[in-house]
């Protein structure tokens, strides 16, 4: 399905036709359709994923996503396709591009089985005891310290200060 898509939409975009994703407001179509084809094209791809219900709003973010994710993936098709000399974009760019794409953009869950281990190692350190009463950090991290010094006039240093400030 998906490789069908980012042909047609491939052979779409080259010929600059604004269709491209099924959008006739772009292709100066002022007349209204009740249900655009590529919407129906994704209420179709949900029914057939077992999804009954959604919410109206997620059929064109799914579009949006796909028409960005396949002019992407036919970009870098093209970009294979002048690498490798060919005179049209087949099958085989496209899915060199998938495949470079998929492997920087979407990154796969760690194993079950793996992720069961590090649990295992973690969970195996006990939990320090917890102390009664209310546990505070040391006097100088607290903000009930006192944060500044008071100057006594007739202390020893303060004579000093004084007699210094004087001259």
């Amino acid at each position: 399905f998906f490789f069908r898509c980012a042909l047609s939409v491939a052979r779409c975009l080259a010929k600059g036709d604004p269709r491209a994703m099924g959008d006739a407001a772009a292709a100066g179509g002022g007349e209204s359709i009740a249900t655009p084809p590529r919407i129906q094209m994704i209420h179709d791809l949900l029914a057939s994923m077992g999804v009954e219900e959604h919410d109206p709003k997620v059929s064109p973010m799914l579009l949006e996503f796909l028409h960005k994710y396949i002019t992407e993936v036919v970009e870098d098709a093209k970009v294979m396709q002048g690498h490798a000399n060919k005179p049209e974009l087949d099958l085989d760019d496209v899915r060199l591009a998938i495949q470079s794409k998929v492997n920087g953009c979407f990154v796969q869950p760690p194993p079950r089985e793996f992720m069961i281990d590090i649990a295992r190692a973690k969970n195996a350190v006990p939990l320090p005891i917890i102390k009664p009463g209310v546990q505070l950090p040391p006097k100088d991290h607290c903000n009930s310290a006192a944060n500044f010094q008071v100057f006594q006039p007739g202390a020893a240093g303060g004579a000093a200060e004084a007699e210094a400030g004087a001259a």
